[in-house]
């Protein structure tokens, strides 16, 4: 009998050491700026990056000298109920260049449902402009 239950990722001590140390290096204004751009992005979007995490941190004036603080953000963001993990896909940016972790929003509001005949109407006026 297959399941489709997600396996979870088993941290070695040195990683959780890492991501410790990482979390303490980082700018205390930016740690905090970032948990607030997760948070904005997962009431936004249905999925995103720690790319699309530094683009909206781009839009402010906080820095810190080491962005590998990302993953601390991304975990506290997890353990807050915030965000999940979907799986890894693939970047080429300059950020990184191999898998990168796809998130998904445990928080964004459900999409409103319209009935049949408004979906009709937006259908024909996309169809007619």
């Amino acid at each position: 009998m297959e399941t489709n239950v997600k396996e979870q990722p088993v941290f070695k001590p040195k990683t959780l050491n890492q991501v410790k140390a990482a979390r303490e290096h980082a700018n205390p204004k930016w740690y905090k700026a970032a948990l607030l751009a997760v948070k904005k992005l997962a009431k936004r979007r249905e999925t995103f990056t720690t790319a699309d995490v530094l683009a909206e941190l781009k839009k402010t004036d906080v820095k810190t000298h080491d962005l590998r603080a990302i993953g601390p953000v991304m975990v506290d963001a997890k353990k807050s109920g915030w965000i999940e993990s979907d799986g890894l896909v693939r970047r080429n940016d300059s950020h990184t260049r191999g898998a990168t972790t796809l998130w998904r929003s445990k928080i964004r509001p459900a999409p409103k449902a319209i009935a049949p005949s408004q979906q009709v109407e937006q259908e024909e006026a996309l169809i007619n402009n």
